[in-house]
């Protein structure tokens, strides 16, 4: 049997209240229906046991072995989901050395999968509830110093593509957005008078975050260009054929300015949020401020940061402590 063709019980279903009902973003809604997918196509072959990868696929990367309706489609029922399955599941994710971090993503699919069948009667209890995540290893996040933040931002020249890249830059830095978030900024979203920004954030969380001056000459600069490359695009960031700048542009951008930089590490723009919010706190900056300003739902994951500024407790310590 092809395993493209195997699928979930009404995972269409599932994904469309997923994105109305919890206003999951499509990168969400992308995920989980490629997760499920692999889940599914698993759990067919686990069912008629056949030996495959996590993914449904043979455990030495070829085809997946052929079951007994060779061609036909098939759908694999809620009732057919057990523990058992989604910890076998499981064992081959780990069998294929997925880091922590993806393994809690799929089973978060999983979960939420579970429970929206329990929700609409299809099974009595969450198969994937009872199997915890695996524990992930809590590295510090990625950030660069002030210094290496002014360098980065230096370094587009003033060119037509230089002068975008300095705005994105700017931006970027200036208000610790995503990348998702900042590809996504139409024109009507930020307002240069009040030097704000609207971002659409995760669940579809809308939030003002202010920037400063730099960023707002930068911005201004750039969109002289961008009224040469633009046709009927409303986004604000650009590719010179006139259309959005992707999350895959971003990357490349920053890659190249890093290098121009001569900045050595490896740096995501995830990485310039970080150093956004690192470099606020080590200011002084109230964190639950930050917390507002990054878009976090819980004020557990902005206090990741307060272990980054090892050197400013340092310098603290050193000064108040009667015997430091």
């Amino acid at each position: 049997m092809d395993s493209d063709q195997v699928v979930l019980e009404d995972l269409d279903t599932f994904l469309r209240a997923l994105e109305v009902e919890e206003n999951a973003s499509p990168h969400t809604i992308r995920a989980y229906r490629s997760d499920l997918s692999h889940f599914g196509r698993f759990l067919d072959a686990w069912l008629c046991g056949r030996e495959t990868d996590y993914r449904g696929g043979a455990p030495d990367g070829g085809q997946s072995p052929a079951g007994p309706e060779t061609g036909a489609s098939r759908t694999v029922k809620a009732a057919d989901i057990d523990t058992g399955a989604v910890r076998a599941w499981v064992a081959r994710m780990h069998g294929a050395s997925l880091s922590p971090v993806t393994m809690g993503r799929k089973l978060a699919a999983v979960r939420s999968y579970g429970s929206w069948l329990c929700r609409v009667g299809k099974l009595q209890s969450n198969p994937a509830r009872a199997i915890r995540n695996p524990k992930a290893p809590q590295n510090l996040p990625r950030f660069l110093s002030e210094s290496e933040i002014q360098s980065l931002l230096e370094s587009p020249d003033d060119s037509d593509l230089g002068r975008r890249d300095r705005a994105i830059l700017e931006l970027l830095y200036a208000t610790g957005v995503r990348a998702s978030e900042l590809t996504g900024l139409d024109t009507d979203t930020i307002d240069l008078d009040q030097r704000t920004v609207r971002v659409l954030g995760k669940g579809r969380k809308e939030r003002l975050v202010p920037f400063g001056s730099c960023a707002d000459a930068a911005v201004r600069d750039y969109l002289e260009v961008r009224a040469l490359w633009a046709n009927r695009s409303a986004a604000l960031f650009l590719s010179p054929n006139g259309s959005r700048l992707s999350t895959d542009g971003l990357r490349k951008l920053l890659a190249k300015h890093l290098g121009n930089a001569a900045i050595n590490k490896r740096v995501t723009p995830h990485a310039i949020r970080h150093s956004f919010a690192t470099h606020l706190l080590n200011a002084g900056a109230d964190l639950r401020a930050i917390q507002e300003l990054l878009g976090h739902a819980s004020l557990a994951s902005t206090q990741r940061y307060t272990h980054v500024s090892t050197t400013q407790l340092k310098a603290i310590y050193d000064k108040a402590h009667p015997r430091a």
